[in-house]
């Protein structure tokens, strides 16, 4: 899950789903860039993203935030009864078939950090042809840590050019 603000400037811890509740290679780790999350299949599930919401919900309570989230209107995931327990965030599902559309995050935001973590993995496997290694020492921590990266390098600019795009442009009212 790809968190930001229409500037750019807040980006939230992204969530990691994953296989296993305690993966051998976290052994030793006090703690990850990412909220991680564990489900049988890695995939988001409305229980995942429920707690999820709670979390970041309890975040801005504390930081005394408003903030609308906009998310998919199709996904399972996503379920609407639990918006009325929010009390930070207003949270909005984009109508049915326009979300590629309107969602900044689909606009390319998304995209951009999926470009920026292939070419960590291209420089990764790079860097072990050159020492005649495999990448068999890739691991979920090691993916964690270069998505975190992938994630830093999706500047600001490019997340208001983006909201910008999706007709999201801020005003004083």
């Amino acid at each position: 899950m790809v968190f930001a603000n229409m500037s750019g400037k807040e980006k939230l811890q992204l969530l990691v789903t994953g296989k296993s509740q305690n993966p051998r290679c976290f052994k030793g780790v006090k703690s990850l860039p990412v909220l991680y999350e564990r489900n049988k299949k890695a995939w988001m599930t409305s229980s995942v993203y429920e707690d999820w919401l709670h979390k970041i919900d309890n975040k801005f309570q504390r930081e005394n935030g408003k903030f609308l989230l906009l998310v998919d209107n199709n996904c399972p995931a996503h379920p609407k009864v639990l918006i009325q327990t929010l009390k930070a965030i207003k949270v909005v599902h984009l109508p049915p078939n326009l979300t590629a559309k309107l969602q900044p995050m689909d606009q390319g935001i998304i995209k951009n950090l999926k470009v920026n973590y292939g070419w960590r993995i291209i420089k990764r496997l790079l860097k072990a042809s050159d020492k005649k290694m495999g990448l068999t020492d890739l691991n979920l921590l090691d993916a964690i840590f270069d998505l975190n990266k992938a994630c830093a390098d999706v500047t600001s600019d490019t997340i208001a050019n983006l909201f910008r795009m999706a007709s999201f442009v801020k005003t004083d009212m």
